[in-house]
């Protein structure tokens, strides 16, 4: 007969007990002595035999376990999302959905009042993010009109964009002034000309100074929104250091680093006009360069949340088609790779846009580029809005021990193996519609 680890453990347990007991009987050892001795061994024992022997759930099993049915209005709780031990958390999208927009209301309010999430990063240029941060201090629906006549033509240009800005001001103001939201683009300004880029940077100037002679006529023109000066801005602060400084003060790290923005913009641009050359890996080396500026910027505790595309959240290399492949150095890997600040911080959740197949033998369909992830694994809660932590006691979508994994019987428990390398939660979203294009009213 084989004896597992385990049980074989239980024996030693049982053994020593029993020769305790025994020495206590000859000796006359105190009772309360030898208790606290054995307490300490079997604590220490069970612990051991613990930690060698998680029981790993099937992924039915799991499912069933941990698996919720979200209700936006109601939101989330800390049982639903599970795990929250990280300092950065990314959503990962299909853009221009509706559900998305619910999805990112619902994520902001739980992260900030539960896990202190102070810095909404966001997948928009530098200068852009700064304006968007003032909007939501201050208000002014004519800046944010502005803003959204400046993005024409983007996957953003919609009602429900607009719309989100106005929800975020307006739960900002509910907040403390010690727990105000702030917001930090960490993309290339994208966008070619975008005037609210220029004006955002402008608002890091310190009114209190009159700039230099040398420097005025450019800080003038910034202050008037002339997008011309985005491309001026790196060769005269390399000019006129000194000068620059004085006219930015304390922020003026920020606009370096701005400057900085500026030249990998020029390059995503140059590299974009190239057939078959990735451009786009200019835009997650600079996401990952900037947030690791604003990490050196901030406070040690201070925690981010960011919603973006999908692509630039999984956090291990897989090809999920057109500019995709597994070549690809995106995003939330960088942030895991080795020398990073937040290495093992960061935690992506993976939103799944589901869509009913007319053919109805076939149940619903996931978005086109998903094809290379195992979300048939999940298949059973498709017609739900669901959210499914994979990274609590059990969980057979970690990395296990070879022992553990002889013990996988079924090919969905196979393929379930390692999931959350790739990202730690997942909320499926069935039948989200289409965001309506932005109209000014």
């Amino acid at each position: 007969m084989k004896i597992s680890y385990k049980n074989s453990n239980i024996i030693l347990n049982l053994y020593i007990i029993f020769n305790i007991i025994s020495i206590e009987k000859k000796e006359g050892v105190s009772m309360k002595k030898w208790s606290l001795i054995l307490a300490a061994i079997l604590v220490i024992s069970f612990c051991f035999t613990g930690c060698q022997n998680q029981q790993i759930l099937s992924v039915a099993d799991y499912n069933a376990k941990y698996a919720k049915t979200i209700d936006f209005e109601k939101g989330i709780d800390d049982k639903t999302f599970g795990n929250a031990d990280y300092r950065v958390f990314l959503a990962g999208e299909y853009h221009a959905q509706t559900k998305g927009y619910q999805t990112k209301k619902m994520l902001i309010q739980y992260l900030h009042e539960k896990q202190g999430v102070d810095y909404l990063i966001c997948e928009v240029g530098m200068g852009h993010g700064m304006f968007l941060d003032d909007y939501i201090q201050n208000g002014d629906d004519e800046k944010l009109k502005f803003l959204m006549n400046q993005i024409e033509n983007t996957m953003a240009w919609t009602k429900e964009e607009y719309e989100f800005w106005q929800w975020l001001y307006e739960y900002n103001q509910q907040q403390s002034q010690q727990d105000k939201l702030h917001i930090i683009g960490l993309d290339v300004e994208i966008e070619r000309y975008p005037k609210c880029t220029i004006k955002g940077l402008s608002l890091l100037l310190d009114d209190s100074v009159t700039p230099a002679e040398e420097i005025q006529p450019t800080i003038e023109r910034m202050k008037q929104g002339d997008e011309t000066v985005i491309w001026e801005f790196p060769k005269v602060l390399e000019e006129y250091p000194e000068e620059m400084k004085e006219a930015f003060g304390e922020n003026f790290p920020w606009a370096e680093q701005y400057a900085k923005n500026v030249a990998a913009t020029e390059q995503y641009f140059e590299l974009n006009k190239l057939k078959g050359v990735n451009a786009h890996q200019i835009r997650d080396n600079a996401m990952a360069d900037n947030l690791c500026f604003v990490l050196e910027q901030l406070p040690e505790d201070a925690k981010f949340f960011g919603q973006f595309g999908g692509a630039h959240v999984l956090q291990s290399a897989v090809d999920t088609g057109d500019r995709f492949d597994e070549s690809y150095d995106r995003f939330a890997m960088q942030l895991q790779e080795d020398g990073s600040p937040i290495k093992g911080e960061v935690c992506s959740i993976y939103l799944v846009f589901l869509q009913k197949n007319e053919d109805s033998r076939w149940g619903y369909n996931y978005m086109e580029y998903q094809s290379e992830m195992p979300m048939y694994l999940f298949r059973d809660y498709y017609a739900q809005d669901t959210f499914i932590p994979l990274d609590e006691k059990g969980s057979p979508f970690t990395r296990y021990g070879e022992e553990q994994a002889q013990d996988r019987e079924t090919s969905d428990d196979k393929a379930a193996m390692g999931l959350t390398d790739y990202f730690q939660k997942i909320l499926l979203l069935p039948d989200s519609e289409e965001c309506e294009p932005y109209q000014e009213s």
